[in-house]
Order: structure tokens, then sequence, then C-alpha cells
């Protein structure tokens, strides 16, 4: 006898009475796969009897299941079983071989090896795709550019060379400019209206000591605050000072401007030491100045000489720096 599969139903319809008299005739002779199919959902105590019978049968037999399962009711077919027209899910029961499953148009194989349950998931129908529309698209509408004839033109594009490497700054196109010229520093002829910068150098009374200073001009006004160790009659002190007066250009040469200054000067010292420790703390006097300031670096070199009312008297010579300001 041929292999032939038993298919249950998850929700079988109630049954025909045909099928079920049917189902009866095959089991009484021996069809026990076909007649458990036609005996699936009848009623009755000689049909519900007949097919416990023959699913117990069926149970200790040597066949084995094959489950075929759909999410939804899917019709198929297998060559298990020819001319039965099955729906899935529903449970085959075969010998074992492979098997042809066909289902919405496609087939499939599966292989059902012996004593053992398998479980072939069917897919349902799928939907319908509409065919793509057909549709037809014209530029004819759409302004187009004359055709162009011949090249194209010529385009000029701007040099990515400075100005002075490519002859723009020549003089009638003869002469070009040279990129390793050294520019002219700019040299102001008039002195600068303001002036401030510090100063250092040594400082000569009984005994050379060093000195510092922070000196303004401003016009003709010259300001200057100093400092520096001096000694006197045996007598060693630091002297603070300050200074008001005027000072003038009187020489320009090419490199440099040469000015005087005369001011008076008040002074203060502290830390006295030695055998004049009674003298006075502060002090007046009067000081001259000669000093020269460089046109191209803001340096100057200077000399004073400071002469107190008191008798004291020291020069100084001394560097300096200066911010300047011209108008």
């Amino acid at each position: 006898m041929i292999a032939v599969v038993v298919t249950m139903l998850t929700a079988p319809a109630i049954a025909d009475p045909a099928r079920c008299a049917k189902g009866l005739e095959l089991a009484k002779a021996g069809d026990l796969p076909r007649a458990a199919l036609y005996l699936d959902g009848c009623t009755g105590d000689d049909a519900e009897r007949a097919s416990a019978a023959v699913a117990t049968k069926l149970r200790a037999s040597q066949l084995s299941a094959l489950n075929v399962d759909s999410d939804v009711p899917v019709p198929f077919e297998t060559d298990a079983m020819p001319g039965e027209h099955l729906i899935a899910p529903a449970t085959i029961w075969a010998k074992a071989g492979t098997y042809k499953i066909r289902a919405n148009g496609v087939e499939s194989s599966t292989v059902l090896p012996a004593h053992t349950r398998s479980t072939v998931l069917l897919a349902p129908r799928p939907k319908p795709v509409a065919p793509p529309k057909q549709s037809t698209v014209t530029f004819n509408a759409e302004p187009t550019d004359p055709p162009v004839v011949g090249p194209p033109p010529a385009q000029k594009h701007k040099t990515l060379l400075p100005c002075k490497f490519d002859g723009c700054d020549t003089h009638d196109g003869e002469h070009l400019v040279d990129p390793l010229a050294v520019e002219p520093e700019t040299i102001h002829e008039t002195p600068p209206d303001l002036r401030i910068g510090a100063r250092l150098g040594v400082a000569g009374s009984e005994k050379l000591a060093p000195s510092f200073a922070i000196a303004a001009h401003w016009s003709w006004l010259a300001l200057r605050f100093d400092g520096s160790p001096r000694e006197r009659d045996s007598t060693t002190f630091t002297d603070l000072g300050f200074s008001a007066g005027i000072s003038h250009v009187v020489f320009s040469p090419d490199a440099a401007w040469i000015s005087v200054a005369v001011a008076l000067r008040g002074d203060a010292r502290a830390g006295a030491r030695g055998a004049m420790t009674g003298m006075s703390s502060v002090g007046l006097g009067a000081n001259a100045e000669l000093e020269l300031a460089l046109r191209g670096l803001p340096a100057t070199v200077g000399a004073r000489y400071e002469q107190g009312f008191g008798g004291d008297h020291a020069v100084i010579v001394e560097l300096g720096f200066d911010w300047r300001h011209f108008n």
C-alpha cells in the first residue's frame, strides 16, 4: 500500500453523511489513512468508535507524522495522497521518504525520517501586486539653450602670483619690482611729541654706584624720577629724587636728536649710615642734562650733572629706552 497521509484539520467543519459512510467502509477495508481522513468531524456512535480505533492503530504503526502548518488555512496537495485536496494546518502520517508538496503554485520537497515527527510551514498566497503604470514624460515644453557651434570661449583666470611678481607694479611695463628689495625705514624728521622711557646707568658722587630712572618728555616739559645709592663724608645713603624742568632739541643730525635740559630737583635720603647720621633727610638742588636720542632705534644715551644746594653733587651716565609718539 502506498504510504498515505492522514490529515487532521484544527477546526473541521460538520462532516457530510455520505463522506462519513465512505469513511466507515474504508475503516472496515483496512485503509486506515483515508478512513481517518473521511471520518474526521463525523458524529454518531459508529463513526466515533471507528475514528478512535483508526487513530489508535495509526499511532501504533510504523508511520511517521508530518505536520503541515500555516498561519491561515492554505489548500495544498501532496503526492503521498494523490487526488485528495487537503487544507493546512494538518497532520500527515506516512512512511519515511521524500514527498512533494504543492501550495499557492509553488512546489517544494520535504524529507520525512522514519519514526519521527517533522513540520513544514506553508506561506499564505501573496497579495497580487498591481502592474506598474506606464507614463510618458516629454521635455518639449521646457526652454532649451541654442546649440553651441564651435569651441567654447576662452576663459581668463586671475593669476595666483602676488602683484609685484607678475609685473603689475612696473613703470610703463619695462622694469619689474625687485622682490628682494628692502623697504626703506621710516625716519621721522621732527622729534617725538611725547616719549616715556626707563634709564639705567652709573652715578658718581664720592663713589660709583648703579642708578635707575623713569623719564618723560612732553614738548618742552621734562619730568624725571630716579634713585641711586650714594656716599658723602663717609656716610652711605640711598638717594631718591624727583626733578621737573625744560628740555629742547638743540641739534638734529641724520641719526639722532641731541637735546639739553635743566631742572629743579628735590630728593630724599634714606638709610644713612656713618659719621653724618644726623644729616637732613630731604634736599633741594638743580641738574643739567645732555641727551642723545637715536632716530632709528628707541634708545638714548645721556649724561647728567646734579648739584644739591647743601653742597653735594653727582655725575650720572646712563642708557635708556623710550616709547615714542609722533603726530
